[in-house]
């Protein structure tokens, strides 16, 4: 483990070198991670890190907000969509529906309970990711020259993705809350699975072949996850 000083505070950081070319920061809730390439020197990162350190303190106080976050179903409050967050108003009414017009998410139920609003937009997210998923998957599937059974969209509660025996995907219903990238990153993951189904350092070099900056949708996964989760 290294580290420098900032302030009173001391910045620790792990260093992970891979092939690719460029040097990231990366700050989460497990700490700051340097994704840098085999070639990188000591001197250089922590002359980097130093140079970065009050931005890498104030990520740290902000990935550890994160904790507290979670999505709810309570009028005024965001409904997370793809990346952005839209505006949750509730009307009561008799024909329960849920429709995202103009930035808002106009729910209707007969009853407004927070229990009421979320399955209602589960049921709304899980009809609009169908679409997504299977225009994505389709789309990557042919650039990579892979085949897979059928798409499964599944309310997983620890995992993005995975591929079973009999070559369906299955990916979280939460994951269509974050921004297209990150969608793409968890369906390339799972699709490298469908020529390497292990984490060997070969499966991480098909990934990386697919997706040179996955590296970046992975760790935002890490430090968002519980913003995607309800």
């Amino acid at each position: 483990m290294n580290s420098v000083k900032f302030g009173n505070s001391q910045i620790t950081y792990k260093v992970h070198k891979t092939k690719r070319k460029t040097t990231e920061i990366v700050v989460d809730t497990s700490g700051v991670k340097i994704l840098t390439s085999e070639q990188k020197s000591h001197a250089d990162i922590q002359k980097l890190v130093k140079k970065n350190s009050r931005w890498i303190y104030s990520k740290q106080i902000w990935a550890n907000k994160q904790n507290d976050l979670k999505i709810t179903f309570n009028q005024g409050t965001r409904l997370p969509y793809l990346g952005k967050n839209y505006l949750l108003k509730i009307k009561e009414s008799k024909n329960e529906s849920i429709l995202l017009s103009k930035g808002i998410f106009i729910v209707r139920v007969s009853k407004n309970t927070p229990k009421k609003v979320q399955v209602l937009f589960k049921n709304w997210l899980k009809l609009h990711a169908q679409k997504i998923i299977e225009k994505k998957s389709n789309h990557h599937a042919k650039k990579m020259g892979v085949k897979f059974d059928k798409i499964i969209i599944k309310d997983h509660k620890e995992r993005w993705g995975s591929v079973s025996k009999n070559k369906s995907l299955n990916i979280n219903l939460s994951i269509f809350c974050a921004p297209p990238k990150i969608i793409d990153y968890v369906i390339i993951h799972e699709l490298c699975h469908l020529k390497i189904p292990n984490h060997s350092p070969k499966y991480w070099n098909l990934l990386y072949k697919m997706m040179p900056d996955y590296e970046t949708h992975k760790e935002w996964l890490s430090v968002n996850w519980k913003l995607l989760n309800f």
